[in-house]
């Protein structure tokens, strides 16, 4: 199977095992909602400085890229960050270059973000809460954020993780595996950009330009395979759903609804995690 077929397989498992009745909201720089709900997720893209034109960061633009190779240049690869709030006061815990930390979403109200809302019921998203407050103070997953450049890159079915240690939204999807049947990919193989796809958030903003990082960054995967002698795959199409007025209310299942073969149909063998 080539790369782009298996991403055309795990796309379909992603909006299979969506849930119904999702919803999320954008939020401009400088806007923030009235108020919060313990268990949403924020997605946001690492900007090096304020406003609705802000650059993203070298890091972000690198996250992007590697979105790209998965979701084309589509609005999912728009997000190099994600977050879980764990309080009606905006706190979120999230997992930063220095390790897994709690903080106040009220930073990044100076850029753009999202917040979506999952199903899940109070008791779910309690858990979510407390797996991610569990593991503040966690180191950052090294090891995890090379093995998704090595699978950008070269399409490669591996994954390197750490127990005890996290990306952003490896965190974020282990935390919210609460609320469905599980994810396609492995919560370590998962990108902000995966969670995007997978919960139906769309900003409806102007996709950021890549710049001259960006578009290096883009071709790196075409020079690795001209480097490895195979005619690549096609650039992968922009992920983007169909959108209706019940956008934000697509889904194939539920939770309840998922048959066992769709769950069982993961692109990636799951590996068994002792929960701390």
């Amino acid at each position: 199977m080539s790369k782009r077929q298996r991403e055309e397989q795990i796309h379909a498992s992603l909006r299979d095992l969506r849930p119904k009745g999702v919803s999320s909201d954008h939020y401009p720089p400088g806007e923030a909602p009235l108020s919060f709900v313990p268990g949403d997720i924020s997605l946001h893209r690492a900007a090096v400085n304020h406003g609705r034109d802000g650059a993203t960061t070298k890091i972000g633009k690198c996250i992007q890229a590697g979105e790209r190779t998965r979701y084309g240049n589509s609005d999912f690869a728009r997000w190099t960050h994600s977050a879980l709030i764990v309080s009606e006061d905006g706190d979120v815990c999230e997992a930063l270059e220095t390790g897994v930390a709690r903080d106040n979403i009220e930073k990044y109200r100076g850029t753009d973000y999202m917040v979506v809302h999952p199903i899940g019921a109070p008791e779910q998203r309690a858990l979510a809460c407390a797996f991610a407050e569990a593991h503040v103070g966690d180191k950052y997953g090294v090891l995890d954020f090379a093995g998704l450049v090595v699978q950008c890159l070269f399409g490669w079915n591996l994954s390197l993780q750490m127990d005890g240690q996290f990306i952003c939204s490896g965190l974020v999807s282990r935390a919210t595996e609460k609320y469905i049947a599980g994810y396609p990919r492995s919560p370590e193989d998962m990108m902000p950009a995966d969670l995007a796809y997978f919960w139906g958030a769309e900003s409806g903003e102007p996709i950021p330009a890549p710049g001259v990082l960006g578009r290096f960054l883009n071709l790196l995967p075409l020079f690795v395979d001209l480097f490895r002698g195979t005619k690549g795959d096609p650039a992968p199409d922009s992920g983007s759903m169909p959108l209706t007025s019940e956008a934000t209310n697509t889904g194939m299942a539920t939770e309840s609804a998922v048959p066992p073969s769709v769950v069982a149909a993961r692109i990636l063998p799951a590996r068994s995690h002792e929960e701390q």
